[in-house]
């Protein structure tokens, strides 16, 4: 397994050599074929990341059919990991009409509650 540092540079020379690959996915094998590790996915270049005080830290415990979905989301390039892919799944979640009317009927039940 490479150090840190060697797998940064290894990175920025993907980057450099082939600048159209943003997402590097590598399946090892023995001679016969047996898988040695799952999968490993890399993005090269630099990465845009929002500042962390955008964000609040969540622990999700999948299935494995979901976390399946989730690295297919990362595999397909939509995003460059677990919580990237989670939170673009929500943003789609967010653009359904059902889910406006479903905040809707949130509120009214908290004015509701006020009532009380």
């Amino acid at each position: 397994m490479l150090s840190p540092p060697a797998m940064k540079q290894f990175r920025q020379e993907l980057a450099q050599r082939l600048p159209e690959v943003r997402l590097i996915q590598i399946k090892l094998e023995d001679a016969s074929g047996e898988p040695l590790m799952d999968r490993f996915t890399m993005r090269t270049g630099a990465e845009p990341r929002p500042a962390d005080g955008d964000f609040t830290p969540v622990m999700a415990r999948l299935r494995p059919a979901e976390l399946e979905i989730v690295d297919t989301l990362i595999s397909a390039g939509i995003a460059a990991n677990r919580a990237e892919a989670i939170r673009w799944a929500l943003a789609r979640i967010s653009e359904r009409p059902a889910y406006a009317r479903l905040r809707e009927h949130t509120r009214d039940i908290d004015r509701l509650k006020s009532e009380f």
